[in-house]
């Protein structure tokens, strides 16, 4: 059996919009990273946890592609999906989704699990490692991840 995956959500305000009239490349940055705390939270890392546990969560690397514009006032849904992980980082993957279903951009993000005391990369605690894995395993790992691994460049 696979349960649904994590989605966050969140209505697009006016400020978001730049001037060609559609939300700004930033805030589609801003709603992923967003979504991804969200995700971790919902996994267990909350505010809290992370003062008594001396531990969070860091961004290595990120990229987004940029697939349909998405306009103020729209309700959007990111998920997330669980690609890879090891003790310490997780490969993540989402898609960001309009009110019609559309696909409109996708997120590939690589986290790190660091020690607060020492600013140094660690290895999970244990309640995280339990939660990573069973997200992993009760989600969908059929998924068509198709800009995943994608690279910038001119074809030609």
């Amino acid at each position: 059996m696979t349960e649904k995956s994590y989605e966050y959500q969140v209505h697009v305000p006016e400020s978001w919009v730049d001037h060609n009239g559609h939300m700004n490349d930033a805030e589609y940055n801003r709603a992923f990273s967003d979504a991804g705390a969200a995700w971790i939270d919902h996994l267990g890392l909350t505010e809290t946890e992370i003062k008594s546990s001396s531990y969070t969560i860091f961004t290595l690397e990120s990229h987004i592609v940029y697939l349909k514009e998405v306009f103020a006032g729209e309700n959007i849904t990111i998920q997330v999906y669980l690609y890879d992980y090891d003790a310490k980082r997780v490969h993540i993957f989402m898609n960001l989704f309009n009110e019609a279903g559309d696909r409109c951009a996708a997120n590939e993000v690589m986290l790190m699990g660091m020690s607060t005391d020492s600013g140094r990369p660690a290895p999970f605690p244990e309640f995280l490692a339990e939660a990573v894995q069973t997200y992993y395993d009760t989600q969908d790992n059929e998924v068509e991840l198709k800009e995943l691994g994608r690279t910038i460049g001119i074809r030609r």
